[in-house]
């Protein structure tokens, strides 16, 4: 069954250093996340020979960390309406388990969709998969995410940060 695409609501700032998405990490996948209408974080990739764990083939902790990633800003996307004058919300995996389906090849473009579907408390339940071109789940997981907050004196560029988050460029999606 292909998946229904939907309406990009905003772009997330990318993590600097990160594996998945950190413009500072010539490593990097280059990953942009993005917010959809129903409250799905969405990204896209192509891997490169540096991704490569062997014969073609992606490593398979790169998936893991672009499904970590999208299950993680899922959960912050939940928790965004929380803030409060001293403190901001953040999630951390407290659980994850992966599926591998089909090896992702380099070169190969993956689409990556996530999502919050159940709320404890502190607690995130949540899910995400990576998609082929051909419509087929090449990976996918399931986790818990713990709130932490952190003072906002931590996050110092926050604020201003944040403030760009709904910006979107004419080179981003319009839907995904």
């Amino acid at each position: 069954m292909e998946r229904q695409k939907k309406k990009v609501i905003c772009k997330h700032i990318p993590t600097d250093n990160s594996i998945t998405c950190g413009p500072h990490n010539p490593a990097s996948l280059g990953c942009q996340f993005y917010e959809l209408e129903d409250g799905e974080v969405a990204t896209f990739f192509t891997a490169k020979r540096i991704h490569e764990g062997q014969l073609n083939i992606v490593h398979g902790g790169l998936s893991a960390a672009v499904l970590d990633e999208l299950m993680g800003r899922s959960a912050l996307a939940t928790g965004r309406k929380q803030i409060d004058e001293d403190w901001i919300p953040r999630y951390v995996t407290a659980e994850m388990t992966v599926k591998y389906k089909k090896p992702i090849l380099v070169g190969q473009k993956i689409n990556g969709f996530g999502r919050v579907y159940n709320k404890e408390g502190r607690r995130r339940y949540t899910s995400s998969e990576l998609i082929n071109e051909d419509g087929e789940v090449v990976a996918s997981a399931e986790g818990i995410f713990v709130e932490i907050k952190v003072p906002k004196s931590e996050l110092s560029e926050y604020g201003i940060r944040d403030k760009n988050r709904h910006k979107l460029s004419e080179n981003d999606p319009k839907e995904l």
